[in-house]
């Protein structure tokens, strides 16, 4: 599968001082090969400090992009893919939420999904007997409510657009991230609608998985307010 593929996490940071789960990533640094690329968005609090002291001693597979101003998150990880591509020669790059609700572990099992033919794979937080799916009643709801509604705009099948934990074969970064994205709170959105567009003569359950994740935590927190809720379908049609 894809033991011998070489991956890169974009971890986008906004103020997470209180929310870095920094002993984790350091257990997995020292448990796995993978490679970690923070985006530091213009964060107020000391998050660009813990970032430094944990890039410092592991600069072979730790890389630090310093943002004074804030750009948002979408062109966080859009500036972080990008920067991958230019730091080594991946085979696998995909992003993941600084706090962990998705934890490490769950990395390899959306990863293993992607080969010659798969090149992108997603998680989906699927609510089921077995699996440790934590949301907040009215984010399961807007979050249910906005899945329906874009996929009937993408004309696909999709459960979770939204989950934040999103991998890529590395050829296709260049041309899916070389534009900003229209708007900061439903960029998973569009990456989906410029898969398609790349993709056009191919069925999209022929290059892409859906994978139900088995863990995910609630920490609440969430930035995205009801008015962004409202706002989504008009952003998203024009």
């Amino acid at each position: 599968m894809n033991d011998m593929q070489k991956i890169c996490l974009v971890i986008p940071c906004y103020n997470e001082q209180g929310r870095l789960p920094i002993s984790e990533f350091v257990n997995n640094y020292n448990h796995s090969e993978w490679y970690y690329l923070f985006v530091n968005d213009g964060s107020k609090d000391s998050t660009i400090d813990i970032l430094n002291q944990f890039k410092k001693g592991r600069e072979d597979r730790v890389m630090v992009v310093d943002y004074k101003v804030n750009k948002g998150k979408s062109e966080a990880v859009r500036i972080g893919c990008l920067n991958a591509v230019k730091w080594q020669d991946f085979s696998i790059i995909g992003y993941i939420d600084a706090d962990l609700e998705i934890p490490l572990s769950e990395v390899p099992k959306i990863t293993g999904y992607i080969n010659k033919d798969v090149h992108f794979a997603f998680g989906s937080r699927v609510r089921r007997i077995g699996a440790t799916i934590e949301r907040k009643g009215y984010r399961a709801l807007m979050g249910r409510t906005f899945a329906i509604i874009a996929a009937k705009l993408l004309k696909i099948k999709v459960y979770d657009t939204q989950c934040g934990a999103k991998f890529f074969h590395s050829r296709l970064i260049t041309n899916l991230f070389a534009e900003k994205f229209v708007t900061n709170w439903i960029f998973d959105v569009e990456i989906f609608f410029r898969l398609i567009k790349l993709n056009k003569n191919s069925d999209i359950n022929e290059y892409a998985r859906e994978v139900p994740l088995d863990i995910c935590y609630d920490h609440g927190g969430s930035r995205i307010k009801l008015v962004h809720f409202i706002k989504i379908p008009y952003e998203l049609l024009n």
